[in-house]
């Protein structure tokens, strides 16, 4: 009996080792442009191999809608005015305060996240870190409704590329912005690699940081005191 659970104990170590140590193999290819996204996946761990393939295509709405006449719209839109008139004297207050606590309780929340930035950041620092860019591809041809702000993104895109080519093997980009038009077309494939076990360190300081066990702490408290004040 003992020799079956040491044999057992010893399959799924060696089973856990596996998973977090083997290598994952990604090859990805990714096409996009204001018609849809379509982009296609290999994905190989260790003897096993599977393929993804996707299409989103945007479709326009159709304009044929039936539009209700002017006169039933106005008559409408008058009956619905007099009622807000009418009862405004009466929940003005209330709703006034409610939307006060509303913005409060959103702001003191943005003030909890906010200061968990500094383990955000060495959390995304540590999944980048573990991920090996062995080869990369990008042509973007792009352009936005102000001429301004398409060459605003053209040079962040240019800091981000040498950020990324910093971090990888065969890199390769080219940036085309479209002043004159709006358009967007992406070609866009890579070789990545990666193992499970990698992303468990910076996870796990992430998740024992203090200052992410408080916020914690705080969400879960705050969610306790609204569930009680609304059973009361």
């Amino acid at each position: 009996m003992s020799l079956l659970i040491y044999s057992l104990s010893l399959c799924i170590i060696l089973l856990l080792g596996l998973v977090l140590l083997a290598p994952i193999d990604v090859v990805f290819n990714v096409r996009a442009d204001l018609n849809g996204v379509h982009s296609r996946a290999y994905v190989k761990w260790t003897i096993l191999s599977t393929h993804f393939s996707k299409k989103n295509t945007l479709e326009k709405e159709p304009d044929n809608k039936e539009k209700p006449s002017g006169k039933a719209d106005e008559g409408g839109t008058l009956e619905w005015i007099k009622r807000k008139v009418e009862g405004k004297g009466e929940n003005d207050l209330e709703e006034g305060s409610g939307m006060r606590e509303s913005f409060d309780d959103y702001y003191t929340q943005g003030r909890m996240v906010y200061g968990i930035r500094d383990p955000v950041f060495s959390l995304l620092k540590g999944i980048l870190s573990a991920i090996h860019i062995r080869e990369l591809s990008c042509d973007l041809d792009y352009g936005l409704p102000d001429p301004a702000d398409t060459g605003m993104l053209c040079g962040y895109l240019h800091t981000l590329a040498s950020v990324v080519h910093s971090g990888c093997r065969k890199f390769h980009y080219s940036v085309d912005p479209l002043f004159a038009e709006e358009g967007l077309d992406v070609n866009m494939s890579g070789d990545i690699r990666f193992r499970i076990g990698s992303f468990i360190p910076p996870l796990l300081r992430f998740m024992f940081s203090r200052k992410v066990l408080g916020v914690g702490w705080w969400f879960v408290k705050n969610k306790r005191s609204s569930r009680s004040g609304v059973s009361v």
